[in-house]
């Protein structure tokens, strides 16, 4: 099945202290490593973000919110927006551990769902998740309300929830890892 990639670039990362996704590990910022990792399974990459026009050496449109509000959920729905497919798979630029085997996995398993997401022992993974179309008035709705919660469109749209697998861990690390902190930074570079 033919799905976008959207890489979400656009918070505020307040916990990192400064721009996440041009974050450098190394000499490569955090979003080139999420940025490649997808460009192994998916032909159509896009980023999300209201903070940067163009992200130097990646070769993805970069796309702005379609709401003035900076969460995940406006991201999320601002991606539905503009990908040219039926499915969207969401990642956010800090998941350094991701896989190709899990990006595979879920997407075979997109048979009809609005939601395709894994739910861990520490809940919903909504930020490494494939969302149909058909949600985007779920969530401008919501967003209308003023309730940013992502999973607060689990109840009003058809979900699959995908248990713990193997390919949910590359080298010992959850693929759902997402580095929020310059602390959180500093131990996966010493990995």
């Amino acid at each position: 099945m033919k799905m976008t990639c959207a890489i979400l670039a656009g918070g505020k990362s307040t916990w990192m202290g400064q721009d996440k996704a041009t974050t450098k590990i190394g000499d490569r910022p955090l979003i080139r490593l999420v940025y490649e990792r997808a460009k192994e399974t998916f032909d159509d990459v896009i980023i999300i973000s209201r903070l940067h026009k163009i992200i130097e050496s990646i070769d993805a449109p970069v796309l702005g919110d379609i709401v003035p509000f900076g969460n995940s959920m406006t991201g999320i729905v601002s991606a539905l927006l503009y990908s040219k497919t039926l499915y969207t798979f969401v990642v956010a630029c800090g998941m350094l551990f991701l896989s190709t085997e899990a990006f595979k996995h879920m997407v075979n398993e997109a048979t009809g769902q609005d939601v395709i997401i894994p739910k861990t022992n520490l809940g919903f993974e909504p930020l490494h998740a494939i969302y149909n179309r058909s949600c985007i008035a779920h969530f401008l709705r919501l967003i209308g309300q003023e309730r940013f919660k992502v999973t607060g469109i689990l109840p009003l749209v058809s979900v699959k929830e995908l248990k713990e697998q193997p390919c949910f861990f590359k080298n010992g690390s959850s693929v759902f890892t997402n580095i929020n902190a310059m602390k959180e930074l500093s131990m996966v570079e010493a990995i």
